[in-house]
């Protein structure tokens, strides 16, 4: 068994540092996590945010204070009973001038030790391109970039050597190709100079004879015969199924771990590699082999193996792969489909067609975009496979010519139901067969994801907090016995995967989805709303079409859903930040649906005039009503919200699996995708407010004297719910219930608990069970018509004005304030509802880890929610003195 227990990501870069993260591991500590869950520490581009665009697998990055600084973070954290955790990257490299494999190959073509490291097609069917790298970095074609002057010969002081400039790139000389030893510098350089006809001749001259062919960056989606990340030309594939190169690229990190210095691995874009299983099987028996090289206490414990994967709905991973499960997109769509309401699905269904004027499916919407994707963005990798199927067709299909057998490929392609398949490439004898294998196994990924997640999600709004990656948009939600089947089998069999709600990947914070999800409950209210913001007078922006309108209606959703907790109505700088945020998330969404702009041919007029749109709701007087009535409804459904996600981490805490805390997200995560997602974390500030958590006796639950004075620590941050405070209280005491009982989580068995009574379908009970140790699970779903008192019959919202103007609209007139409602259910809601105990359980008395209170089993072992479920409407209880009767 492995001593993961509770992670904590955190996303490394020049300004969080391995120094920083082990500043803070006093409070993770106190927080109960065991791990940190480092970004990739490898050397990556200089300025690199992420990590991922590594130039040297050997080495740990100097920007993040090099292998000293992981040395010191790894045995602070040791001292504490914690570890390390790395998120590797063996797929792929940055085509970077310090990338010295990628440099050596630019310099030496198909005669570098390294050119076939690189997943590089050396017989490329174009004559001029045959044997060389297509460089497809320039800002503009070629012969502009040669006659404008974007192309350089420039000599390299600190290297001492001549080289190409392009487009703020660096490029090698291949030996043998300049000779002009007998000239000053100064007088070689003027003889290449752009601005002159004779030196650009001898400039054109002089790149032709190198072993890359430098090109527009457009030319790659056709002509590029390297493998790319998706379809990102900086970023090149790794033939890691070599032996020689999978030892160079995991040589760190294999000496990392046998020296104790970290505990396991999460492998970036495992769907990438040739072979994903045998992949993991070498990586996982890779590990195991150092195992005896470790420190003495540490030779016990099993390596921790995740991979970052996509299952789709009904797919699981095969034992086969001998790894302990991926990353967590999948519970982050289970944990999500469970807390909407199946019922808002036809009605918020109808609002997006009539809006959009779209009548199709996600799943429609996946298949069109991937054929776009094919003629657009994949040419090249499309073309390559298909002559890799002409090499090994039967007569038949030959006879049908390339364009029959392209559609059939297509079709194939379009319709492909997961995002890649794993037959094993070696069942093939060596050959044209085994390589049209891997190619269409190593381009269903990037299709499926490109199509789905960055083009998809973009497009078909019905609802956009299920529009997150892992998640299937024609998947709603799921009940309650399909959640629990999923608790049943992870607790056989996926006890070591990961239980996560945020990424660095999502689209929208965990909050923010949760908050969307009240929609589900609530489409009349919704309905109404949304209608009228559409149709707001006077804007000065007016709807083109249906289109525009649909786009408007899924930044509309955006808003409410990341509208942050704190902003008030009346806060302009406030306003104007979170106006600079959604511009930031337009814009990128405009791009990535392909529609009315793309990254590929942007329209900056139509981007200009969206993003006008935004920023006149808080500069234009005549539109700041539109922006706070936005407001007034985010506020209004905002304590619904919370309570889905108080309920989110409750299941994520408790349900088997390995849960893992996205860096900052121990308060509200309101935030958008990437880079919003990725913003700095005030960590003092957490610290802080965990240290008065503990000093008020909050998180210890101390009650000696029958005070109550834990339950009145408790509706104290019910009535600040606001802060977070409340969410990291919360947070705090289930990870330090997790480290007081790790082999209850760890191995426990999950069985589903029967609930009896009206409310029945507003409730998720579970307990966790292992050897004498118990923990009864209890938290409700679908409680937004208790909290906003609206629900599907269509009752007026609070402060609906119905058809009136507008500017009259008030969510406030006739509601409590805003700051009066809180994220739990008046204990009334509950009256008749119980959760049923294991019969053995009948009069025993249950502790509640999270509020405090005891509560007594009747004589059939049922808990009245009334009483169970406050103040907080969630609980963690077990049995008083920690124990189980026989």
């Amino acid at each position: 068994m492995n001593s993961v227990r509770a992670t904590v990501r955190l996303q490394l870069n020049a300004g969080f540092t391995l120094d920083d993260a082990r500043a803070r591991l006093d409070y993770f500590d106190s927080l109960g996590i065991s791990h940190l869950y480092l970004s990739p520490v490898s050397c990556a581009r200089p300025g690199s945010m992420h990590g991922y665009d590594v130039v040297d697998h050997g080495r740990v990055n100097p920007e993040l204070g090099g292998e000293p600084a992981l040395r010191e973070l790894a045995h602070a954290a040791r001292l504490r009973g914690m570890g390390l955790i790395l998120d590797i990257v063996p797929n792929h490299m940055a085509t970077d001038a310090n990338n010295a494999w990628w440099w050596d190959v630019l310099t030496l073509g198909a005669d570098s030790a390294y050119a076939h490291w690189f997943d590089i097609d050396w017989r490329a069917t174009s004559r001029r391109l045959r044997g060389k790298v297509l460089a497809p970095f320039l800002a503009q074609s070629y012969l502009r970039s040669l006659n404008s002057g974007q192309i350089q010969l420039v000599f390299d002081g600190a290297a001492g050597q001549y080289c190409v400039s392009a487009s703020g790139m660096r490029f090698p000389l291949a030996p043998g190709s300049f000779d002009e030893d007998g000239r000053a510098r100064h007088e070689i350089l003027k003889r290449y100079e752009a601005a002159d006809s004779d030196g650009r001749r001898r400039l054109h001259a002089l790149l032709g004879r190198q072993h890359y062919m430098l090109a527009w960056w457009r030319s790659a989606a056709r002509f590029i015969n390297w493998r790319r990340f998706f379809e990102i030309s900086d970023l090149i594939g790794m033939r890691v199924e070599n032996p020689e190169v999978f030892d160079a690229v995991h040589a760190l990190t294999l000496r990392l771990y046998a020296e104790g210095l970290i505990d396991g691995v999460r492998v970036d874009h495992v769907d990438g590699l040739a072979d994903p299983p045998a992949y993991c099987r070498n990586l996982r028996a890779a590990l195991q082999e150092r195992i005896g090289l470790r420190p003495p206490e540490l030779r016990g414990q099993e390596p921790w193996v995740l991979v970052e994967k996509i299952l789709a709905p009904g797919e699981a991973l095969d034992d086969s792969w001998n790894v302990d499960g991926t990353t967590g997109y999948d519970f982050m769509d289970q944990v999500s489909a469970v807390l909407h309401d199946e019922r808002g699905r036809r009605q918020l269904g109808d609002a997006w067609r009539r809006i959009s004027g779209d009548t199709r499916t996600a799943r429609e919407h996946v298949r069109g975009a991937r054929r776009q994707l094919l003629r657009r963005h994949f040419v090249a990798e499309r073309a390559a496979l298909l002559r890799g199927v002409a090499a090994v067709a039967p007569d038949e299909l030959l006879r049908w010519g390339p364009g029959l057998s392209g559609q059939l490929v297509d079709g194939i392609l379009v319709s492909f139901p997961v995002y890649r398949s794993y037959l094993d490439p070696r069942i093939i004898p060596g050959g044209p067969a085994r390589e049209a294998l891997i190619r269409f196994q190593q381009l269903t990924p990037p299709l499926a994801a490109k199509s789905l997640e960055d083009t998809v999600f973009y497009r078909y709004g019905r609802l956009l907090s299920r529009n997150e990656v892992g998640s299937d948009p024609d998947m709603f939600a799921i009940t309650p016995d399909a959640f629990h089947a999923q608790g049943i089998k992870r607790a056989q069999a996926l006890r070591g995967a990961m239980l996560a709600t945020a990424t660095h990947d999502h689209k929208r914070g965990e909050d923010a989805r949760m908050r969307l999800a009240v929609l589900s409950e609530l489409p009349r209210a919704w309905g109404r709303a949304s209608h009228r913001w559409l149709h707001w007078p006077d804007t000065g922006y007016a709807l083109s079409g249906r289109l525009q309108a649909g786009e408007r209606y899924m930044l509309f959703q955006t808003i409410v859903g990341a509208w942050p907790v704190d902003l008030g109505l009346d806060d302009d700088d406030g306003l104007r930040s979170f106006v600079r945020r959604l511009v930031q998330w337009q814009t990128k969404a405009l791009r990535e649906a392909k529609v009315s702009s793309s990254w590929f041919t942007p329209d900056c007029w139509y981007e200009q005039r969206a993003e006008d749109f935004l920023i006149s709701l808080v500069l234009e007087h005549e539109n700041h009503m539109l922006i706070r009535d936005i407001g007034r409804f985010a506020q209004y459904i905002a304590p619904a919200g919370a309570l889905n996600s108080l309920a989110q981490l409750v299941l994520r805490l408790t349900f088997p699996g390995v849960p893992d805390l996205y860096q900052g997200t121990e308060w509200w995560d309101f935030s958008l995708v990437d880079p919003d997602n990725r913003a700095p974390v005030d960590f003092p500030a957490r610290e802080h407010a965990l240290a008065e958590l503990d000093g008020d006796a909050m998180l210890t639950l101390a009650d000696t004297e029958g005070t109550g004075d834990v339950r009145w620590a408790t509706r104290r941050l019910l009535a600040q719910w606001r802060s977070g405070r409340l969410k990291q209280a919360l947070l705090c005491r289930l990870l330090r219930l997790r480290r007081e009982a790790p082999g209850l989580f760890a191995s426990g068995d999950y069985q589903p608990l029967a609930v009896k009574g009206p409310r029945s379908g507003h409730v998720i009970a579970f307990a966790r069970l292992w050897q004498r140790s118990m923990a009864i699970v209890i938290v409700p779903r679908l409680c937004a018509s208790a909290i906003c008192g609206d629900d599907l019959d269509g009752a007026a919202a609070p402060g609906d004005a119905g058809g009136a103007h507008p500017s009259s609209v008030s969510w406030h007139d006739e509601d409590p304030p805003a700051e009066a409602r809180l994220p739990c259910v008046p204990s009334s809601f509950w009256a008749g509802t119980r959760v049923m105990l294991p019969p053995h359980m009948a009069g025993m008395t249950v502790r509640d880890r999270l509020a405090g209170a005891a509560h007594l089993a009747d004589q059939e072992g049922g808990l009245a929610l009334a009483c169970v479920l406050d103040p907080l409407s969630m609980a963690v209880l077990q049995p008083e003195g920690g124990g189980m009767a026989a």
